[in-house]
């Protein structure tokens, strides 16, 4: 009987693993392939551009700051208590143009969310509209270094019709030249 129901079990998840079906898609290379992506990275580097510039004129006005007080320093033309003045503006510079480094990093983290996170749900919706015409339960990510998928065999692939939904052309791929 103990055999019989343990049978009975592995028929039951046989007959369920085989009735579900998978498949995967290259997320990277549809994203590559959209061209709100191109969209977003150039806005998002025009963003980054104003915050490096600003960032830049910072810190060229530190070091000649910096160098002017050094050759004071230098030539004796400084008293101490001047000195110490001067130093504690160029320590209180440095802690602003690293506060500003700190937020352009976050507000160009933050931008980049905003500006990607539309096309993400686009081609989420593609995959859902996949997976449902197609039946299947799971579609796995199988983007080279993010993926998780390790092995698939080429029927899986959805990644074409995924690019289909999306609208997107996919490029024609050249037949290997043999030697």
């Amino acid at each position: 009987m103990k055999h019989l129901i343990i049978t009975l079990c592995f028929g039951f998840l046989a007959l369920s693993a085989s009735a579900q079906k998978f498949g995967y898609v290259n997320s990277a290379q549809v994203m590559s392939l959209l061209p709100e992506v191109k969209e977003a990275n150039s806005s998002l580097e025009v963003f980054q551009k104003q915050y490096e510039a600003r960032l830049k004129s910072m810190i060229e006005e530190y070091q000649t700051k910096g160098m002017e007080l050094q050759k004071k320093v230098q030539q004796g033309d400084i008293a101490p208590k001047q000195q110490e003045i001067e130093a504690k503006a160029l320590q209180d510079m440095e802690t602003t143009i690293q506060e500003l480094e700190q937020e352009m990093r976050q507000k160009v983290a933050e931008k980049q969310e905003t500006l990607i996170a539309p096309i993400i749900q686009k081609m989420q919706d593609a995959i859902d509209v996949v997976a449902t015409e197609g039946g299947y339960q799971y579609i796995f990510d199988a983007s080279p270094g993010n993926g998780i998928l390790l092995y698939a065999e080429e029927q899986l692939n959805v990644t074409q019709q995924v690019m289909t939904k999306m609208g997107i052309t996919p490029p024609v791929e050249e037949p290997a030249v043999q030697k």
